[in-house]
C-alpha cells in the first residue's frame, strides 16, 4: 500500500528521463483453406507436434504463422483435435478475419467436433464471432452449447459490450449468477465497462454493486483496478478513480494513462500534469497515449514550457514522427499557446496524417485568422491527401471562409457543407448560423437555428449574438427568455425522473 501527499508541486519540472517505446494494428486476408489438395511439405510430422506447433504460436500471438501451421497440418493429412481448433480459431480473431473463421467453423463439424459440441471449441467460437462477425452469429453459437462454463457467459458478456449492448450484457451477467456461476475478474471488467455506459445513476447504483463484488471476492488485480477507476471516472466520480489509484500498489502504465486522460477530459487539468509528474517518478515511462492525454493540459493553461519539455521528450522516442495523435495534440498546444508556425513544424514532421492531425492544424489558422492558409491547407487535405473534411474540419472552415476578403460568394461554403452530408451535426449548424448573421441574413440564421435538432449552449449564443448585431435586441431578449425556460424545464424532468427510478429501486 502507498500513498502519496500532495505538495505544491510546479507543473513545470517533469523528471523524464530518455527511452523509447510504441505500438501498432493491420488487417490482413488470407486464402481460403483446403482440405483436398495437399501442400507438399519437408518433413513429416506426427498430430501431436503439429498441434503443439500451433498452439504454441498461437499462444505467442503469431497468428499468421498459426494459421500457416494449420493450413500445412490439413494438407499433410493431419486432422486437427479439441486442442487444435481453439488455437487457430483464436488466430483468427487476433487478425479479425471473418471468412477463414467461418471455413474453421465448417472444419469443426466437418471432423466431428459439432455434434457432440466441445465447450472449449464453442466458447473460442463465440469470441472469434464476437471479433470478426455480427451479434447474431455471436448468438447462434451461444445458444447451441449445452454445458455452459464460466468461460462461456464471460465470452457472450465480453460480445455485448463489443457491439455496446449495454442493458443485455447486464442481463446476460444476472442469468449467469442465476445459473450458480460465479463471476471472474474478467466478467467483473466487462460489467463494470458496461455500468460506465449506463446514466449516470443507474452506472453508479449497479456499478458500485460490482465494486462490492470485486471487494468481496478479492479480484484485485490490475486490470480489474484499472475497469473500476476507468468507469467511476465516465461516471463523474473522479475523486473515487483517484482514491482507487491510490489505494493498489500494482498500477501500469494503464493505470497512469487511464487517470491522466479521465483528469484532461473533465478539465481538471493541473491535476492530469501532477499524475505525469508522479507517474514518472514512480519509473512508468509515458507512452503516446499519455502524450496525447496530458498535452490538451498544457493547451488549455497555455503552458508552453511544460509542452515543449513534453515534445522534447517524445522525440527520444517515434511518438511524434509515427503518432498522428500525438502530432495532433501538440499542434493544438502550439497554436493555443500563440505558436502556429511552431505547430505547422510539427505537422510537416508527422510521416502519417490523419484527418485529425490536418483538423488541428487547419483549426490553429483559423483561430488565429490566418484564414488564406486554412483554405490552402482544407484544399490539399482534400486535393492531395485525399483526406474527406468531417464536421470538426467544416466547423473550423466556415469561419475562415466568411472572413476571407478575396471570396464574393460566402454562402458557396453551404453548399459544400451539404454535399458532404453534415448539414445536421450541430456543430456545422452553429458554425452556418455565425456566418449567415455575419453577411447580414438572420433568417436564414434562425432558419437553421429552428431546424436543429440538438440545441447547445454555443447555438443559443450564437443565434442570440446574430440578432444583437443586427440591432434586433428585442428578439434577443425573447430568445434569451426562451433558453433559460427550455434549461429550468429540462432540469426539473430530469430531477423528477431520478427520483422517480430511485423510487422503483428501492
Amino acid at each position: 500500500m502507498s500513498t502519496y501527499t500532495q505538495h505544491p508541486l510546479s507543473p513545470i519540472s517533469l523528471p523524464f528521463s530518455p527511452s523509447p517505446s510504441l505500438p501498432s494494428h493491420q488487417q490482413p486476408t488470407k486464402p481460403p483453406i483446403s482440405s483436398s489438395s495437399p501442400k507438399p511439405i519437408s518433413i513429416s510430422h506426427s498430430q501431436a507436434s503439429w498441434i503443439e506447433s500451433l498452439r504454441s504460436k498461437s499462444r505467442s500471438n503469431l497468428f499468421r504463422e498459426a494459421i500457416s501451421t494449420y493450413i500445412e497440418m490439413i494438407g499433410s493429412g493431419v486432422s486437427p483435435d479439441n486442442f487444435a481448433f481453439p488455437a487457430v480459431l483464436k488466430a483468427v480473431a487476433g487478425i479479425q478475419e471473418l471468412y477463414l473463421g467461418k471455413q474453421i467453423h465448417a472444419h469443426v463439424f466437418k471432423f466431428g467436433y459439432g455434434s457432440f459440441s466441445s465447450v472449449t471449441i464453442d466458447n473460442t467460437l463465440v469470441n472469434m464471432y464476437s471479433k470478426c462477425g455480427g451479434l447474431g452469429d455471436v448468438y447462434k453459437v451461444f445458444d447451441r452449447i449445452t454445458e455452459r462454463d464460466q468461460v462461456s457467459w464471460n465470452s457472450i458478456i465480453s460480445a455485448l459490450c463489443r457491439f455496446e449492448e449495454w442493458e443485455v450484457a447486464i442481463k446476460a451477467f444476472r442469468l449467469m449468477l442465476m445459473e450458480g456461476f460465479e463471476p471472474s475478474s474478467f466478467t467483473l471488467v466487462s460489467m463494470a465497462l458496461a455500468c460506465s455506459n449506463l446514466r449516470k445513476r443507474d452506472g453508479l447504483w449497479l456499478g458500485k454493486q460490482i465494486h462490492g463484488c470485486c471487494f468481496r471476492k478479492g479480484h484485485w488485480k490490475t486490470f480489474s483496478n484499472n475497469a473500476l477507476m476507468a468507469m467511476y471516472a465516465k461516471l463523474g466520480r473522479l475523486d473515487d478513480a483517484k482514491s482507487l489509484l491510490v489505494m493498489f500498489e500494482d498500477r501500469d502504465l494503464v493505470t497512469w494513462n487511464s487517470m491522466i486522460s479521465s483528469f484532461s477530459q473533465n478539465e481538471r487539468f493541473m491535476e492530469a500534469l501532477m499524475f505525469l509528474r508522479l507517474m514518472v517518478l514512480e519509473g512508468v515511462k509515458p507512452d503516446g497515449v499519455t502524450f496525447a492525454s496530458v498535452l490538451p493540459a498544457c493547451s488549455h493553461l497555455e503552458l508552453l514550457r511544460t509542452g515543449k519539455e513534453i515534445h522534447a521528450y517524445a522525440l527520444r522516442t517515434d511518438d511524434v514522427i509515427e503518432n498522428s495523435f500525438v502530432g495532433s495534440a501538440l499542434v493544438d498546444m502550439y497554436c493555443n499557446c500563440g505558436q502556429v508556425e511552431s505547430g505547422r513544424l510539427v505537422f510537416d514532421g508527422v510521416l502519417d496524417r490523419k484527418i485529425g492531425l490536418w483538423n488541428a492544424m487547419i483549426t490553429g489558422y483559423a483561430q488565429s485568422e490566418h484564414d488564406e492558409k486554412a483554405l490552402m491547407l482544407f484544399i490539399e487535405m482534400e486535393a492531395a491527401a485525399g483526406l474527406y473534411s468531417n464536421a470538426t474540419t467544416m466547423s473550423s472552415i466556415v469561419p475562415a471562409y466568411v472572413r476571407c476578403e478575396g471570396i464574393s460568394r460566402k454562402e458557396g461554403i453551404h453548399g459544400y457543407v451539404i454535399k458532404r452530408g453534415l448539414e445536421t451535426n450541430r456543430y456545422v449548424q452553429n458554425a452556418l448560423i455565425d456566418m449567415y448573421s455575419r453577411m447580414g441574413d438572420i433568417k436564414t440564421s434562425k432558419r437553421i437555428f429552428d431546424s436543429m435538432e440538438d440545441r447547445d449552449i454555443v447555438s443559443w449564443n450564437t443565434i442570440i449574438t446574430s440578432y444583437v448585431i443586427c440591432g434586433r435586441s428585442s428578439d434577443a431578449l425573447l430568445l434569451l427568455h426562451e433558453m433559460q425556460r427550455i434549461e429550468e424545464k429540462s432540469t426539473y424532468d430530469g430531477d423528477y425522473n431520478d427520483e422517480k427510478k430511485s423510487s422503483f429501486q428501492t
